[in-house]
């Protein structure tokens, strides 16, 4: 028989200090929000930005831009967009001078939600009202490089007004404790005495070991102590990695990716010498286009000496993209295990286009871009970045063996 399911009680925010010293770089901004995305809203702000009181002008252009989507997408955020398509892919009130004309004319609160919250992100764990930010925005990553000691946390109660509750099965989730299963795997992922590739493979052993616990008789300080060891077992420097399969995997979310997004791929797969891309499609693709080891090698070279000492930015990205995801999954062993899956995936495809993205010019200009450009690509487009997975798992290539082949690449 199945056990009842138990209300637990939010009434505490989580915010990590780079959430806190966040703000927007407005018209310093190089890979702006509102260039080359879909910027949808619903219904209730579709009408709002109808009725404005805004001078003739300004309404004009409204009335013009704001527009409504297909029936068929009439439902939640997607009810209208900003006509981006007529206007070289640019939001139409984004002015010269990189500002939001309707801020300038009307004020902060006339803008849509989809505006004002951007990039961040708030969502009720198990545990608290989590805040966190996208690394999608280049304001986010420049405070990610700005925090060499690692990423902090605050813990604030929460006013009544933003109390929250979630459910839990026990036995089923191990939701009750959400908390110390997460607090081990950011420390996992903060042990600066391994590098971070090895403290990623680390969070793969112990996640392993607690698909097999007993959920339903759980004992989170035993399982602590135990996984503990297994976490500093130096057994796992010995998986071999495989350059090859690494490059190939990465190539096909390229693929994927550019399919819609030419221009950043394209300079990717000229820097790798990829031939033949554009056949992967089909399930039952073969490796039919060829690229140079040796040209990565070269870029990895160049990334390496240009961000000696940096391995603390990537380290902070990974922490903020697994808050982003909600990292671990505790709904059930199955999503525990693909959400690792696919924090591996994503550190896999920034390394890729990180190291590739820098090959002629290796600055942190360049690094900042494409990490945006990568983050939009798979983070902001839920359908293609879920297929991703999907595949890995079809292919049976989501071992933790195959995870130290993406990792080590």
């Amino acid at each position: 028989m199945k056990e009842e399911k138990i209300e637990l009680p939010i009434r505490s925010a989580l915010i990590p200090n780079f959430y806190q010293n966040f703000h927007c770089l407005a018209q310093a901004c190089k890979d702006s929000c509102c260039m080359g995305w879909n910027i949808t809203f619903d219904k209730k702000d579709y009408l709002r930005l109808r009725r404005l009181d805004a001078p003739e002008e300004l309404k004009a252009r409204l009335e013009q831009n704001v527009r409504r989507e297909r029936k068929t997408d009439h439902e939640g955020i997607f009810y209208a967009k900003f006509d981006l398509d007529s206007n070289n892919g640019r939001c139409p009130f984004l002015n010269a001078e990189g500002l939001c004309d309707i801020q300038c004319t009307c004020g902060h609160e006339a803008l849509p939600l989809v505006c004002t919250s951007y990039p961040r992100k708030t969502v009720y764990s198990y545990a608290a009202k989590e805040y966190t930010l996208s690394p999608s925005c280049e304001g986010v990553l420049q405070q990610l490089w700005d925090l060499p000691n690692g990423i902090e946390f605050v813990e604030d109660p929460l006013p009544k007004a933003d109390y929250g509750k979630v459910s839990v099965v026990p036995g089923e989730s191990l939701g009750l404790y959400f908390t110390p299963i997460r607090e081990m795997c950011i420390d996992l992922l903060q042990n600066r005495a391994l590098p971070l590739t090895q403290r990623m493979l680390s969070l793969g052993l112990v996640l392993q070991r607690l698909q097999k616990e007993d959920w339903a008789a759980f004992q989170p300080d035993l399982w602590e102590r135990q996984t503990a060891a297994l976490a500093a077992e130096n057994s796992l420097s010995e998986i071999p990695g495989n350059r090859q399969l690494y490059l190939v995997q990465n190539i096909r979310v390229l693929d994927t990716i550019s399919a819609q997004e030419k221009e950043w791929p394209n300079h990717l797969s000229s820097a790798l010498e990829v031939e033949g891309r554009g056949t992967l499609g089909s399930q039952n693709a073969k490796l039919t286009f060829s690229f140079s080891i040796e040209a990565y090698e070269r870029a990895l070279e160049r990334f390496q000496e240009a961000f000696s000492g940096r391995e603390y930015f990537f380290e902070n990205l990974m922490v903020a993209v697994a808050l982003y995801l909600g990292f671990p999954n505790l709904n059930s062993r199955e999503d525990l295990w693909k959400s690792y899956v696919s924090l591996c995936s994503l550190y896999s495809f920034y390394r890729f286009v990180a190291v590739l993205g820098c090959a002629q010019e290796a600055t942190k200009e360049k690094l900042f871009h494409y990490l945006v450009m990568a983050s939009r690509a798979t983070l902001h487009n839920r359908q293609r970045f879920q297929g991703f997975q999907e595949e890995l798992f079809q292919h049976e290539s989501s071992s933790l063996a195959h995870m130290a082949i993406l990792l080590k690449g």
